[in-house]
């Protein structure tokens, strides 16, 4: 268990990756750290700061601020094609070779990526043709001009 509340907050906050309008309840910190003023006033505070902003009674909303605070910039569209097509590149997948999608998004969502940040590069990914759907749902088949783009480093 956490020694102080800004330990616990900090530490749950990094654990779950809270991105920019994402929220999350006081009660999910109480089970952290047992000293409810402690952390009701660390919380003020990080709302003072515009780290968090109040969502509903006992919710509050990760900001910009926050997230940059705690993580850094979020990744670019370009910072996230990069990343989808190195862990297509690291699973040894082949050109014309299908690969369910699923176990890439969980990879890239443990890195921290979101829905949010790979929808929009998945789809200029397709429009430079490196990738197309396959014949079954969640699937998706490594063109000729992908796997070209991975081995000349041009992924990205």
């Amino acid at each position: 268990m956490a020694t102080t509340a800004v330990e616990a907050i900090d530490h749950f906050i990094n654990a779950r990756g809270f991105r920019e309008g994402e929220t999350f309840s006081f009660a999910s910190l109480q089970i952290r750290y047992p000293h409810h003023d402690e952390l009701r006033a660390v919380l003020k505070q990080m709302g003072e700061d515009g780290v968090i902003e109040d969502a509903s009674e006992g919710f509050y909303k990760m900001t910009m601020a926050g997230y940059v605070k705690y993580f850094g910039a979020p990744p670019s569209e370009d910072d996230t094609i990069k990343a989808i097509m190195t862990e297509i590149g690291t699973r040894g997948i082949k050109a014309g070779k299908s690969f369910i999608w699923a176990p890439v998004q969980e990879s890239l969502t443990l890195k921290r990526f979101r829905d949010g940040d790979l929808k929009p590069a998945l789809e200029k990914i397709f429009t430079n043709r490196w990738l197309e759907n396959a014949s079954m749902p969640g699937f998706y088949r490594l063109t000729d001009a992908g796997f070209t783009a991975l081995n000349t480093g041009n992924a990205g």
